[in-house]
Protein backbone atom coordinates (compact mmCIF):
# COMPACT_ATOMS: atom_id res chain seq x y z
CA UNK A 1 0.00 0.00 0.00
CA UNK A 2 1.39 3.85 -1.11
CA UNK A 3 -0.10 6.60 0.95
CA UNK A 4 -0.11 10.06 -0.29
CA UNK A 5 -0.20 12.66 2.74
CA UNK A 6 -0.98 15.96 2.27
CA UNK A 7 -0.44 18.79 4.79
CA UNK A 8 2.32 16.34 5.31
CA UNK A 9 4.51 19.26 6.31
CA UNK A 10 2.09 20.66 8.64
CA UNK A 11 1.71 20.41 12.92
CA UNK A 12 -0.12 17.13 12.30
CA UNK A 13 1.91 15.21 9.09
CA UNK A 14 4.91 16.28 11.07
CA UNK A 15 3.38 13.16 13.09
CA UNK A 16 2.13 11.33 10.71
CA UNK A 17 4.10 10.61 8.09
CA UNK A 18 7.02 9.36 10.52
CA UNK A 19 4.41 7.27 12.27
CA UNK A 20 3.34 5.76 9.09
CA UNK A 21 7.14 4.58 7.96
CA UNK A 22 7.20 3.34 11.09
CA UNK A 23 4.75 0.76 10.46
CA UNK A 24 6.27 0.29 7.30
CA UNK A 25 3.92 1.90 5.25
CA UNK A 26 5.38 3.40 1.42
CA UNK A 27 4.56 6.84 2.36
CA UNK A 28 4.77 10.23 -0.01
CA UNK A 29 3.78 13.90 1.08
CA UNK A 30 2.19 16.19 -1.27
CA UNK A 31 4.12 19.78 -1.78
CA UNK A 32 2.95 22.78 -3.52
CA UNK A 33 6.51 23.15 -4.38
CA UNK A 34 9.19 20.62 -6.08
CA UNK A 35 11.31 19.47 -2.76
CA UNK A 36 13.96 16.10 -2.78
CA UNK A 37 11.41 13.38 -1.56
CA UNK A 38 8.25 15.01 -2.43
CA UNK A 39 5.44 14.64 -4.93
CA UNK A 40 4.79 18.36 -6.72
CA UNK A 41 1.54 19.20 -6.48
CA UNK A 42 -1.15 22.11 -6.15
CA UNK A 43 -4.15 21.45 -4.31
CA UNK A 44 -5.52 25.10 -4.63
CA UNK A 45 -5.34 25.22 -8.26
CA UNK A 46 -4.95 21.39 -9.26
CA UNK A 47 -2.08 21.26 -11.14
CA UNK A 48 0.45 18.30 -10.79
CA UNK A 49 -2.38 16.08 -8.90
CA UNK A 50 -2.62 13.56 -11.57
CA UNK A 51 1.02 12.91 -11.49
CA UNK A 52 1.07 12.81 -8.02
CA UNK A 53 -1.43 10.44 -7.78
CA UNK A 54 0.30 7.84 -9.94
CA UNK A 55 0.61 4.48 -7.73
CA UNK A 56 -1.07 5.65 -4.52
CA UNK A 57 -3.71 3.31 -3.04
CA UNK A 58 -4.88 5.68 -0.16
CA UNK A 59 -4.71 9.44 0.33
CA UNK A 60 -4.64 11.12 4.01
CA UNK A 61 -6.04 14.80 3.55
CA UNK A 62 -4.71 16.70 5.94
CA UNK A 63 -4.09 19.87 3.89
CA UNK A 64 -6.65 23.03 4.70
CA UNK A 65 -6.28 25.95 2.41
CA UNK A 66 -7.95 28.94 1.84
CA UNK A 67 -10.95 27.11 -0.30
CA UNK A 68 -11.33 23.78 1.56
CA UNK A 69 -14.16 22.83 -0.20
CA UNK A 70 -13.02 23.17 -3.42
CA UNK A 71 -9.07 21.84 -3.00
CA UNK A 72 -11.58 18.56 -1.73
CA UNK A 73 -13.52 18.33 -4.70
CA UNK A 74 -10.41 18.77 -6.78
CA UNK A 75 -8.90 15.73 -5.04
CA UNK A 76 -11.75 13.59 -4.84
CA UNK A 77 -12.21 14.15 -8.66
CA UNK A 78 -8.33 13.06 -9.53
CA UNK A 79 -8.92 10.25 -7.33
CA UNK A 80 -11.59 9.06 -9.19
CA UNK A 81 -9.68 9.45 -12.50
CA UNK A 82 -6.44 7.82 -11.53
CA UNK A 83 -9.03 4.99 -10.06
CA UNK A 84 -7.61 5.57 -5.95
CA UNK A 85 -10.56 4.76 -3.82
CA UNK A 86 -9.54 4.98 -0.34
CA UNK A 87 -9.10 8.78 1.77
CA UNK A 88 -8.75 9.63 5.23
CA UNK A 89 -9.80 13.03 6.11
CA UNK A 90 -9.33 15.31 9.49
CA UNK A 91 -12.25 16.85 10.31
CA UNK A 92 -13.35 18.95 13.23
CA UNK A 93 -15.87 18.56 16.39
CA UNK A 94 -18.54 21.03 16.30
CA UNK A 95 -18.33 21.89 12.60
CA UNK A 96 -21.86 21.21 11.80
CA UNK A 97 -23.48 23.64 14.99
CA UNK A 98 -20.91 26.36 15.07
CA UNK A 99 -21.34 29.09 12.14
CA UNK A 100 -17.39 30.16 12.57
CA UNK A 101 -16.18 30.71 8.65
CA UNK A 102 -13.02 28.09 8.73
CA UNK A 103 -15.77 25.41 9.95
CA UNK A 104 -18.38 26.18 7.50
CA UNK A 105 -16.01 25.18 4.85
CA UNK A 106 -14.56 22.34 6.57
CA UNK A 107 -17.95 21.02 6.99
CA UNK A 108 -18.71 21.54 3.35
CA UNK A 109 -15.20 19.93 2.69
CA UNK A 110 -16.12 16.97 4.87
CA UNK A 111 -19.51 16.41 3.16
CA UNK A 112 -17.74 16.35 -0.32
CA UNK A 113 -15.58 13.27 0.92
CA UNK A 114 -18.74 11.64 2.72
CA UNK A 115 -20.77 11.85 -0.30
CA UNK A 116 -17.81 11.18 -3.02
CA UNK A 117 -18.67 7.12 -3.14
CA UNK A 118 -15.39 6.42 -2.54
CA UNK A 119 -13.97 4.19 0.38
CA UNK A 120 -13.88 6.84 3.14
CA UNK A 121 -12.79 7.29 7.08
CA UNK A 122 -13.85 10.71 8.74
CA UNK A 123 -12.14 11.65 12.30
CA UNK A 124 -13.39 14.98 13.96
CA UNK A 125 -10.94 15.97 16.53
CA UNK A 126 -11.08 18.88 19.01
CA UNK A 127 -8.34 21.06 18.60
CA UNK A 128 -4.47 20.52 19.39
CA UNK A 129 -2.46 21.19 22.52
CA UNK A 130 -0.30 23.96 20.42
CA UNK A 131 -3.56 25.85 19.51
CA UNK A 132 -4.94 25.91 22.92
CA UNK A 133 -1.49 27.47 24.29
CA UNK A 134 -0.85 29.72 20.81
CA UNK A 135 -3.56 32.87 22.62
CA UNK A 136 -1.88 32.85 25.46
CA UNK A 137 1.86 32.44 24.46
CA UNK A 138 0.79 35.63 22.05
CA UNK A 139 0.20 37.52 25.08
CA UNK A 140 3.84 36.90 26.80
CA UNK A 141 4.17 40.57 26.75
CA UNK A 142 1.12 41.80 27.77
CA UNK A 143 0.42 43.28 31.32
CA UNK A 144 -2.61 41.21 31.38
CA UNK A 145 -3.93 38.10 30.58
CA UNK A 146 -7.11 37.49 28.35
CA UNK A 147 -8.92 34.39 28.60
CA UNK A 148 -11.69 33.17 27.22
CA UNK A 149 -14.96 32.40 29.27
CA UNK A 150 -15.01 29.15 27.32
CA UNK A 151 -14.25 25.93 27.93
CA UNK A 152 -11.54 23.66 25.76
CA UNK A 153 -10.77 19.88 25.60
CA UNK A 154 -7.38 20.22 23.65
CA UNK A 155 -5.93 16.96 22.34
CA UNK A 156 -2.29 15.97 22.00
CA UNK A 157 -1.86 15.56 18.04
CA UNK A 158 0.57 12.26 18.86
CA UNK A 159 -2.88 10.50 19.81
CA UNK A 160 -4.66 11.77 16.39
CA UNK A 161 -1.54 10.92 14.35
CA UNK A 162 -1.89 7.21 16.13
CA UNK A 163 -5.82 7.07 15.35
CA UNK A 164 -5.16 8.53 11.21
CA UNK A 165 -2.32 5.83 11.02
CA UNK A 166 -4.99 3.29 12.34
CA UNK A 167 -7.67 4.60 10.03
CA UNK A 168 -4.95 4.84 6.60
CA UNK A 169 -3.78 0.97 7.14
CA UNK A 170 -7.62 -0.01 7.49
CA UNK A 171 -10.59 -1.01 6.23
CA UNK A 172 -12.49 2.63 5.41
CA UNK A 173 -15.06 2.95 8.25
CA UNK A 174 -17.02 6.52 7.35
CA UNK A 175 -17.49 8.81 9.49
CA UNK A 176 -15.96 7.28 13.30
CA UNK A 177 -16.47 8.62 16.44
CA UNK A 178 -14.98 11.60 17.52
CA UNK A 179 -12.51 12.19 19.90
CA UNK A 180 -11.04 14.56 22.43
CA UNK A 181 -8.36 15.63 24.89
CA UNK A 182 -8.26 14.05 28.42
CA UNK A 183 -9.08 17.08 29.90
CA UNK A 184 -11.66 19.81 29.31
CA UNK A 185 -10.40 23.04 30.86
CA UNK A 186 -12.10 26.60 30.96
CA UNK A 187 -10.28 29.16 29.37
CA UNK A 188 -8.70 30.64 32.84
CA UNK A 189 -7.72 27.57 33.75
CA UNK A 190 -5.51 26.80 30.22
CA UNK A 191 -4.26 30.41 31.09
CA UNK A 192 -3.39 29.58 34.84
CA UNK A 193 -1.59 26.42 33.09
CA UNK A 194 0.52 28.80 30.75
CA UNK A 195 1.16 31.33 34.10
CA UNK A 196 2.47 28.55 35.86
CA UNK A 197 4.99 27.22 32.92
CA UNK A 198 6.44 30.38 32.15
CA UNK A 199 6.62 31.93 35.50
CA UNK A 200 4.37 34.59 35.42
CA UNK A 201 2.16 36.54 37.92
CA UNK A 202 0.24 38.93 35.54
CA UNK A 203 -3.53 38.95 36.26
CA UNK A 204 -5.97 36.73 34.48
CA UNK A 205 -8.96 38.71 33.03
CA UNK A 206 -12.02 36.79 31.41
CA UNK A 207 -13.90 38.24 28.33
CA UNK A 208 -16.49 36.79 26.04
CA UNK A 209 -17.44 38.05 22.64
CA UNK A 210 -21.19 38.59 21.15
CA UNK A 211 -22.67 37.25 18.26
CA UNK A 212 -23.73 33.39 17.65
CA UNK A 213 -20.53 31.66 17.01
CA UNK A 214 -19.25 32.46 20.60
CA UNK A 215 -22.71 31.47 22.09
CA UNK A 216 -21.93 27.72 19.91
CA UNK A 217 -18.93 27.45 21.87
CA UNK A 218 -20.41 28.49 25.57
CA UNK A 219 -22.83 26.14 23.99
CA UNK A 220 -19.83 23.17 24.49
CA UNK A 221 -21.05 22.45 20.71
CA UNK A 222 -16.77 21.43 20.31
CA UNK A 223 -16.46 19.43 23.01
CA UNK A 224 -16.94 15.73 23.52
CA UNK A 225 -16.75 14.97 26.93
CA UNK A 226 -17.74 10.87 26.47
CA UNK A 227 -14.89 10.80 23.94
CA UNK A 228 -11.69 11.40 25.74
CA UNK A 229 -8.56 10.40 24.55
CA UNK A 230 -5.68 8.97 26.33
CA UNK A 231 -1.90 11.18 25.65
CA UNK A 232 -0.47 14.07 27.20
CA UNK A 233 -2.59 16.73 29.36
CA UNK A 234 -1.93 19.96 28.24
CA UNK A 235 0.56 20.45 31.49
CA UNK A 236 2.78 17.92 30.08
CA UNK A 237 2.52 19.43 26.42
CA UNK A 238 3.60 22.61 27.81
CA UNK A 239 6.30 21.38 30.10
CA UNK A 240 7.55 20.03 26.81
CA UNK A 241 7.96 23.64 25.42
Amino acid sequence: MVILVTGGTGTLGRELVPRLRSRDAAVEVLSRRQHPGFRTGDLSRGDGLDAALEGIDTVVHLAAGKDQAGETRGLVDAMKRHGVQRLVFISIVGIDQIPFPYYVDKLAAERTVLDSGLGVSVLRTTPFHSFAAAPFLGQRLSPVLFAPRLKIQPIDVREVAVRLADLAQGVPRGRVADVGGPSILAGHELAREVSRRFGWSKPIVDFSLPGGTWASFGAGYHLVPHHRSGGRTFAAYLASL
